[in-house]
Parts: structure tokens; sequence; C-alpha cells
């Protein structure tokens, strides 16, 4: 048995949990923060067997698009002049997709 523990953007979550929960997956559903965009984010954990990884991969990534997004970051700072003016400078980075842990299982209760 494997726990793969997976987080997507939370514009994907929606259609991402519809379609497992369609393929009779389970799932557990945590609202996270991103640490470099400090945007929401969604965190799935699914306890599966070890046959249906690939086909859960699957899913997930069909259901996770990468996009670019510009975002704005503040100048490298000046030690020249404290009264410079500060303008955001646009970086485009690109956002989107799954990050995919899988995780072994020793045992699973339920009670």
């Amino acid at each position: 048995m494997k726990m793969i523990l997976t987080i997507v953007r939370n514009e994907d979550a929606p259609l991402l949990l519809n379609e497992l929960n369609e393929k009779k997956y389970y799932v557990t559903k945590l609202a996270t923060t991103g640490g470099f965009l400090k945007r929401g984010n969604t965190t799935l954990l699914l306890g599966i067997e070890d046959e249906k990884v690939e086909e859960v991969c699957e899913i997930i990534r069909q259901h996770s698009g990468k996009r670019q997004q510009i975002m704005y970051t503040p100048p490298a700072p000046s030690n020249v002049n404290v009264y410079n003016s500060v303008s955001s400078v646009p970086v485009n980075v690109e956002v989107g997709g799954a990050t995919i842990f899988i995780l072994p299982v020793e045992e699973q209760r339920k009670v």
C-alpha cells in the first residue's frame, strides 16, 4: 500500500477531486499555502494499493496544468542612495502542475 501526497493549485483541485471521486478514490483534502508565491494550494492525501499508483499519478497529471504567471519582485537593494525609487521587477514564472510524493504505508487501520 502507498500514500500519495500531492500538492496542486487551488484552481486545479475541483476537477481533479471530481475525477478521483468518479474513479472511486477516496481523498482527504487539506488547504495549504506555498512558500514561494505565497498563494493557496490544495494538498491531497490518498491511500491506495501499489498497482494503482501509476493510474492515480496519470489522473493528477491530466488535471494539473502548468501555466506562466508574472510575479513582481523588488529589485536588489542599493546601498548608494536610500531614497532611490523602488519599483517592482516583473518575473515570468511557471506555475501549476503538481508535486507528488509517493510514500510506503506499513499499515492502514479504519476504526
